[in-house]
């Protein structure tokens, strides 16, 4: 992942302060070094996987190993990403028997008269009563032209943002008994590495249990409670789900509560930061087939 940075490895090119990715294979001697300022051949209808949001930027994932990172000119795209709203894919992980994995994806085009790429973002397909509706032409988002990865991050990672849209996701997934996943992309490598899964559900009085297990080595901290079995950090959380809404008022999280959102996500969002490349990670939901 140094390679994200120019002259960051040692001699064996790693980053004497980086973990090592789960699954990463070592990178080749010869590899050349590059920024990580996104470039791709803009291909018109190209899809793209949609990345874990960050600072207002979203990080567009191509066929292959590209990533470019723009911003949203028309909205922050936190506030619709991984919540259930974006047309899904099956994803590449491989999942138990009765569980598929989704990924968000959207297609891009390229108007003359824009500076960036417009985003074409397709709703779901409606389900039960809503499938006589039908999900529409889906909306277009103009983006802004693909920026250095570094220059988003040039004032700091608004943690607490991240947080807060961390929190929604996990809700989700306890909503719908899903896994969620967090996959982190690596340079010169078209594989995402998984780096933290979270299968999760919520019981009849309203508590969601989330399960924690990554093969990054987390302790102290809000892992304090953290166990090791298998070569994998493992912490279970309960949090029950009503004290959410008592006090929801935020715009950046409507009808719950921010700060009950940001220590609920502290472990994840200490996990995703750990490896230093905030700009690189995705996320996906593994579902059950059939509801549960």
């Amino acid at each position: 992942m140094s390679e994200y940075f120019v002259g960051k490895q040692d001699a064996d090119g790693q980053d004497p302060a980086e973990p090592p990715v789960p699954g990463q294979p070592p990178a080749a001697e010869d590899a050349p070094q590059r920024a990580s300022m996104g470039t791709h051949t803009p291909v018109p209808g190209e899809t793209v996987r949609l990345g874990l949001p960050f600072n207002g930027v979203v990080p567009l994932w191509y066929e292959g190993e590209d990533i470019t990172w723009h911003r949203s000119l028309d909205l922050d795209l936190s506030t619709l990403l991984g919540l259930g709203h974006v047309q899904t894919v099956p994803g590449p992980s491989p999942t138990p028997p009765g569980w598929s994995e989704q990924v968000e994806v959207a297609t891009l085009s390229y108007p003359p008269e824009e500076p960036g790429p417009t985003l074409h973002l397709q709703a779901v397909a409606p389900t039960g009563r809503r499938a006589v509706n039908h999900e529409g032409q889906g909306a277009l988002l103009r983006l802004s032209p693909p920026l250095e990865a570094q220059a988003a991050l040039a004032d700091g990672l608004d943690e607490t943002s991240l947080a807060i849209h961390v929190g929604r996701l996990m809700i989700r997934a306890a909503r719908d008994s899903a896994i969620l996943l967090f996959t982190l992309r690596a340079p010169h490598d078209p594989e995402a590495h998984h780096l933290l899964s979270i299968p999760a559900e919520v019981d009849e009085q309203l508590v969601m249990h989330f399960h924690l297990g990554t093969l990054l080595d987390m302790d102290g901290g809000a892992w304090a409670g953290a166990t090791r079995q298998d070569g994998m950090s493992l912490l279970d959380l309960d949090v029950p789900f009503e004290p959410l809404l008592a006090a929801g008022s935020g715009e950046d999280a409507p009808g719950l509560d921010a700060n009950g959102l940001v220590d609920m996500a502290r472990p994840v969002v200490d996990c995703l930061l750990k490896p230093g490349f905030p700009f690189a990670l995705g996320y996906s939901f593994i579902l059950p087939q059939e509801p549960r």
